[in-house]
This record gives structure tokens, C-alpha cells and sequence, in this order.
């Protein structure tokens, strides 16, 4: 089933908790939130690399590697997700 407008629109909002919680170096409370929107629009892959790079700052590589490659699947031209990707695992 696809994403409805109001779950779209929940998920950003728990995308921008997410940044929130990330600028403040609160990453476990950051992938909650991007967890959250992952749920709600599982093919947003800006939630899945956002999730990753909190992984990344917890040295919690598997989770970086397979956030990135679903992030990667979502959208195989994203920046962030290359650079992202490109750390050395």
C-alpha cells in the first residue's frame, strides 16, 4: 500500500525530530525517529541514509552497510548516500 498524504507528512516531521536529535549528538533518539518515518514511507531513501550516517557516528557498521544499500536501491544517484558508503568498513 502506498504512503498517504498525512503519513508523508508525519514521516518529515519525524525526519526533521530526527536532524534535531542528530544536531544535538542524540543519535540513538535520532534513528528512533528516522526509524518511525522509515516506517510510515519505507521508500524515502533520505530517512534510510539520514539513519545510516547515526549509525556511522556510533561505529555500528553492519547497520551503516545495509541502510546505505537500501538507500542506494531507493535511489542509486544520491550523494550522500556514496559518500556515506565509501567509509571504509
Amino acid at each position: 500500500m502506498a504512503p498517504t498524504a498525512e503519513s508523508n507528512i508525519q514521516a518529515e516531521q519525524l525526519r526533521q525530530d530526527g536532524n534535531n536529535y542528530f544536531k544535538k549528538d542524540r543519535f540513538g533518539a535520532a534513528i528512533d525517529a528516522y526509524t518511525e518515518a522509515i516506517t510510515l514511507c519505507p521508500t524515502v531513501a533520505v530517512y534510510w541514509s539520514n539513519r545510516a550516517l547515526c549509525h556511522l557516528r556510533r561505529n555500528e557498521w553492519t547497520k551503516v552497510e545495509e541502510d546505505c544499500r537500501r538507500a542506494i536501491q531507493l535511489d542509486h544517484s544520491s550523494v550522500k548516500v556514496s559518500t556515506n558508503n565509501s567509509v571504509p568498513l
